[in-house]
């Protein structure tokens, strides 16, 4: 466990030495995020509020997409950086390390995974904070949840970062990879749109991502849309992330069977 923590550590340091070594980048680290959630906002903002997605009033909005954003912010980031180190590390011929270094393989995933999550969303998150103080969805009866929520959202962001990071390994060219997860992500997990709201289809294919259940445990929490229980949600949050370490493991051994099959990495 200590040497697993301990490649973890170093990956962290490692990206932040390679991605985040300006006061502009991390400017923009809270800049983007923060455009982006304005951006969200004011497209529902001019449309008359008749509680149809079970927000009556524009304070109840803002914390329904705070939560949302904060969520979905989280887990996008990874979809980036799984997408970028890959593709980073592959032209820059350090990729293989992975399987050169006697260090455990999955800690090196996961240690990319949270590299990325700590340095791009921890400002948003102090934002979404503030926009939930705001609204007066944090009280005294729901405050000491806070760090219940940024650790169910640090270690599912992380798995889902950990698989993501495995499967860009197989190509080249991921983008379109990046593209399939992410988007059916925002329009299914009910970042911006409630999953009531879908057709039922919709809503099976919600119970997909991993964001789906952290988004309803977090309004669970904040009394918002009047959830009444969350034992489901945590029930197929733990299910779902049990699926993707299996995932993630499984793709590990098949790519380094390949790799010493045929000296490449890459499958397409």
């Amino acid at each position: 466990m200590k040497k697993s923590l301990l490649v973890i550590k170093a990956e962290i340091l490692k990206q932040q030495r390679h991605d985040y070594h300006s006061a502009f980048i991390w400017f923009s680290l809270l800049v983007w995020p923060v455009l982006g959630f304005m951006e969200v906002y004011y497209s529902y903002k001019p449309f008359e509020i008749t509680g149809y997605m079970g927000m009556l009033s524009g304070k109840e909005l803002l914390a329904f997409l705070g939560t949302g954003y904060m969520a979905y912010t989280c887990f996008w980031s990874m979809v980036q950086n799984a997408w970028s180190m890959a593709n980073q590390e592959r032209k820059g011929g350090t990729l293989e390390i992975i399987f050169l270094t006697p260090a455990n393989r999955l800690a090196m995933c996961y240690g990319k995974a949270l590299g990325a999550l700590v340095q791009e969303v921890w400002m948003f998150c102090c934002f979404c904070v503030f926009i939930l103080i705001y609204t007066g969805t944090i009280g005294f009866d729901n405050l000491v949840m806070l760090p219940f929520i940024f650790f169910m959202l640090i270690i599912s962001s992380t798995v889902w970062g950990g698989m993501l990071n495995t499967i860009f390994m197989f190509s080249r060219d991921a983008s379109i990879i990046m593209d399939v997860f992410d988007t059916p992500m925002v329009l299914f997990s009910g970042s911006r749109i409630p999953v009531g709201c879908f057709p039922q289809w919709a809503k099976m294919l919600s119970l997909i991502f991993p964001l789906t259940y952290c988004i309803n445990i977090m309004r669970f929490v904040l009394n918002l849309q009047g959830r009444k229980e969350w034992i489901g949600d945590i029930t197929g949050l733990a299910v779902c992330l049990s699926m993707m370490i299996a995932i993630t493991l499984v793709l590990i051994r098949k790519i380094e069977r390949h790799n010493r099959e045929t000296g490449e990495l890459q499958f397409y």
